[in-house]
């Protein structure tokens, strides 16, 4: 799968500690590697929107992106802590 990531999402990830931003970087060769959304046991589809917004949970953080099955590519749009992750001006579709 070809992924895209933000300019804003690789900020968001060097403000991260050491060991978040080495699950942040296998979670996305874990993305590349895979065929499709349905091979990845931790991607979900975000309720609130019919667009095909996704969620990548790992430990306390998720990363939501934009995934185009045409193409079969995933850009991610957010990087953020569960907290914070879902609140209204953090959607990418709001």
């Amino acid at each position: 799968m070809k992924v895209e990531i933000k300019k804003k999402v690789w900020k968001e990830a060097e403000a991260l500690p050491i060991h978040i931003q080495l699950l942040v970087e296998e979670q996305i060769k874990k993305l590349k590697a895979a065929k499709s959304l349905s091979d990845l046991d931790n991607a979900v589809h975000l309720k609130g929107t019919n667009e095909p917004y996704y969620r990548l949970k790992f430990n306390d953080y998720r990363i939501i992106m934009y995934y185009d099955e045409t193409t079969n590519t995933a850009d991610i749009r957010k990087l953020k802590h569960r907290k914070e992750a879902y609140k209204k001006q953090n959607l990418p579709w709001r």
